[in-house]
């Protein structure tokens, strides 16, 4: 548990008297990915438009308009490159600590087991597996989170944690459960490690020896295992990862491209052009202008940076 714990990710979402917030997002197709990560908190999304593959604890996964994703704490999960089909979302992120007591009946007998993974409910949860009736009221529920998130209505905070709480029930009296399989928590482990050692360090040159070290493998079974599991080698995680960062930067729109591709760890730039270029489809130049013809006519979006 220990060892757990010193790769959670240190940034929170929501304040701490109110630990949780909502994100709208709108991701275009062909998006150059969202790396995999793993938070505490714990997170609902529902994909309102498109379809995508995610990537959930190592598995991947095909979601679409309408379904709904339940992530627990310290669940991997992300989107490989290119595997957007034009992708709106609305999500939930929240630490299950404001959900209840951890010694009340609540947190003991439901909310602790899903946060430490005992209990597992499907990380997709689709209309045409539980039944019109269950999505029907889902929706309602995140419709309702959703108007108390951005209207902040007085007393919006007990309507969020009401309504988070009611999905959980919900989760719980209708859709099965099981206990958590024990034989990938020491390569989930050791994802973890990296990546939270990548997330901290991505500004700087990172080796293969120092990744494989810090996941106590010896350099070439570190790259095999990073492909097995990534799908894709730690360099292009890497550049997937830095590609994230320098999107989010330009959408602020404020930064040289020169600064943003130095802020991001590249310290050359035309590769830093290169590989954006060949992850977007465009150079980092029109893609500010993009997201700035895109913002001047009203549309929403959300680069891929909430973590």
């Amino acid at each position: 548990m220990e060892e757990k714990r010193q790769y959670l990710e240190k940034r929170h979402h929501g304040t701490s008297l109110f630990p949780a917030d909502y994100y709208h997002c709108v991701y275009p197709a062909g998006l150059a990915g969202l790396p995999v990560h793993w938070h505490e908190e714990f997170e609902i999304t529902r994909v309102q438009r498109g379809s995508c593959t995610y990537l959930i604890n190592l598995e991947p996964c095909q979601v679409k308009e309408g379904d709904f994703l339940f992530l627990p704490s310290g669940m991997l999960h992300g989107i490989p490159e290119g595997k957007t089909r034009l992708l709106e979302t609305d999500s939930f992120v929240f630490h299950p600590a404001m959900l209840g007591g951890r010694t009340d009946a609540c947190g003991v007998k439901y909310i602790a087991p899903v946060e430490k993974g005992e209990i597992c409910f499907p990380a997709v949860v689709r209309a045409e597996d539980t039944g019109r009736e269950f999505s029907e009221r889902l929706e309602s529920l995140v419709g309702r989170l959703r108007r108390s998130f951005v209207e902040k209505e007085e007393g919006y905070e007990l309507e969020v944690k009401a309504g988070l709480l009611e999905i959980l029930l919900l989760l719980y009296r209708q859709v099965p459960f099981e206990r958590k399989r024990q034989e990938n928590r020491e390569v989930i482990e050791k994802l973890r490690a990296v990546l939270q050692y990548i997330k901290e360090n991505y500004q700087h040159p990172l080796s293969v020896a120092e990744l494989a070290e810090v996941c106590h493998l010896s350099e070439y079974y570190f790259m095999r295992f990073f492909k097995q599991h990534m799908n894709m080698t730690c360099v292009e995680y890497i550049n997937q990862y830095r590609m994230e960062i320098a999107a989010g930067r330009l959408s602020e729109g404020r930064s040289s491209i020169t600064d943003i591709a130095l802020d991001a760890g590249f310290n050359n730039l035309s590769y830093f052009n290169r590989v954006f270029r060949r992850s977007f489809g465009m150079t980092p130049k029109a893609y500010r202008q993009a997201l700035s013809q895109r913002s001047a006519s009203g549309q929403e979006g959300c680069s891929a940076t909430r973590r």
